[in-house]
């Protein structure tokens, strides 16, 4: 039956926010069957697994058919890759991130006789088995390293020699250069540069000494790019960046838009300099940070915004011209996203504006990727060298990633690029 079985996934090169058809044809009628996912990041692995049983005609459809069990049940055309798993054996706290864009994620997947655990089975026999690529950067996308002044990052533009929409993404306190959701930004019609904000190249190693003049430089730069448009950019930031990204908002002009994921609404941990000013800061209360018994960090109220001094930290987001998307899951065991989200939209509409927008999840947890990341809801974070919780039920969160990534994708189109719209 081995040489029989066919698996199909089409397409088999594709970017990672695009879904895939996977089918498995001539099967026995009513055939139970594993579905098995692998790939290798690096040192990481992940995997998942889901059950099915074959139709009447010998075929199985995951975009029609309910997996019965596994790592998600239910009909779930891309389960198989947001279910993914760190394989057993490696440490906790992995998170899967594309390291170089230059190579894709390569997925091996894989059917298997019968319904089987695959987290506690290794090297079974396989029915049929292919691998498909997933990429962040498309076809045609420029990859740029940027050492302008003092701006660090990479710029990736879409194909072509015109003037694009300009975007900057930014991450947190993990600090350190993600290119990854850039990357798919350029494949997706944006010139976007991945910004480091700290702990890359000759950048400062500690977080807590970065200034906003280092951020409204590396707006000029973008801006200034003969194949940016000129007006604004856009800005799309996780945690520690989407501060960063408020308060670009508040004191600059020439942000346009901005989306901020899983964001405290204030300056936090240290005074943030801008000019002639320092903005004071939310102090981290290490008496509000609890460890649980196995020994993980739980620090969503390590930062108190109700009162001074964290009151004078919040941002003054009410001076912000541009529109701004606040994405913020219920389930954040990292930072109160909702909350602050709420707490930032109170200040503007206190000032009579409507320049807001909150996507808030249910279920979801703080790191909010592009579609069909696989949940992280417990990290290790590589400067405090410890495990924290970050939240998250798997199914819901990834309807959150998949919901949120059309919005901000939407968002930008409309508030950032000023060309005729077409729909990439």
């Amino acid at each position: 039956m081995g040489s029989q079985v066919q698996l199909l996934v089409t397409p088999a090169k594709a970017l990672v926010d695009d879904k895939v058809d996977i089918t498995v044809e001539r099967l026995a009628p009513r055939q139970p069957v594993t579905l098995h996912a692998r790939l290798v990041e690096g040192t990481a692995r992940f995997q998942s697994y889901a059950h099915y049983r074959a139709d009447d005609a010998g075929r199985v459809i995951v975009a029609k058919q309910a997996s019965l069990g596994g790592l998600y049940t239910g009909v779930e055309q891309m389960g198989l890759f947001w279910s993914m798993q760190p394989s057993p054996g490696q440490k906790p706290g992995l998170r899967l991130r594309k390291k170089d864009v230059s190579t894709p994620f390569l997925v091996d997947f894989s059917v298997h006789e019968g319904h089987v655990d695959m987290m506690r089975e290794e090297n079974l026999p396989w029915l049929a088995t292919t691998t498909v690529e997933r990429w962040y950067l498309g076809d045609g996308v420029k990859r740029i390293p940027v050492r302008e002044g003092r701006v660090r990052g990479t710029l990736f533009l879409p194909p072509g020699d015109g003037l694009f929409a300009g975007v900057i993404d930014m991450y947190g306190s993990a600090g350190g250069l993600a290119e990854y959701r850039a990357a798919l930004l350029a494949s997706r019609g944006f010139a976007a540069l991945a910004l480091a904000v700290f702990a890359y190249d000759d950048l400062t190693s500690d977080l807590f000494s970065i200034d906003l003049d280092y951020f409204e430089e590396a707006t000029e730069w973008l801006l200034s790019h003969r194949n940016v448009q000129n007006h604004g950019v856009g800005i799309v930031a996780t945690s520690k960046g989407g501060e960063i990204a408020l308060s670009m908002a508040a004191h600059m002009d020439k942000v346009a838009a901005v989306v901020t994921i899983g964001s405290y609404s204030a300056v936090t941990g240290a005074p943030l300099p801008y000019k002639d000013t320092v903005f004071p800061c939310a102090p981290f209360l290490l008496e509000k940070v609890v460890e649980t018994k196995e020994g993980y960090l739980d620090i969503r109220n390590g930062v108190d915004t109700t009162k001074e001094p964290g009151i004078k930290a919040c941002v003054q987001v009410e001076n912000a011209q541009c529109p701004i998307m606040f994405v913020a899951g219920d389930d954040d065991l990292n930072v109160k996203a909702v909350f602050y989200a709420n707490q930032a939209i109170g200040r503007m509409k206190a000032h009579g504006k409507t320049n807001y927008t909150l996507l808030q999840y249910p279920g979801a947890g703080h790191l909010i990727e592009p579609p069909y990341t696989p949940l992280c809801g417990l990290l290790y974070h590589t400067v405090y060298q410890m495990c924290m919780l970050t939240g998250g039920e798997p199914k819901s969160h990834a309807a959150a990633q998949e919901d949120s990534w059309h919005n901000i994708l939407d968002f930008f189109r409309k508030h950032v690029d000023r060309r005729p719209q077409s729909r990439l």
